[in-house]
């Protein structure tokens, strides 16, 4: 099974406590939203329920830091930027000999 859908502010994950130990996500509040439960066959035993918990645990922080990586490059570019009309707006307030070029 392959479900698509696009996580908005207003998406949730929800999770049951043991022994069903279920996770739930929904991308959105919308009404046609997907949602995915996921739950342990009774059989597995905790431990493996931990094991699989882990799994989920690295793989999620694996995304979660790629994104926060992506966002301190931006914060990054954007200050060096912002940083780089300041000293263009200073450098072209001075004044200088006319002709435009360093003194």
């Amino acid at each position: 099974m392959h479900a698509y859908d696009f996580w908005t502010t207003t998406g949730t994950v929800d999770s049951g406590t043991y022994p069903i130990a279920s996770l739930t996500l929904q991308p959105s509040e919308k009404a046609t939203a997907n949602q995915m439960q996921m739950m342990f066959p009774s059989a597995m035993t905790v431990e493996e329920r931990l094991a699989v918990a882990d799994r989920v645990l690295a793989g999620v922080q694996q995304w979660r830091d790629g994104i926060a990586e992506a966002a301190t490059r931006r914060r990054t570019v954007e200050t060096e930027l912002a940083e780089a009309h300041a000293k263009i707006a200073r450098l072209e307030a001075e004044p200088g000999d006319g002709d435009g070029g360093e003194s």
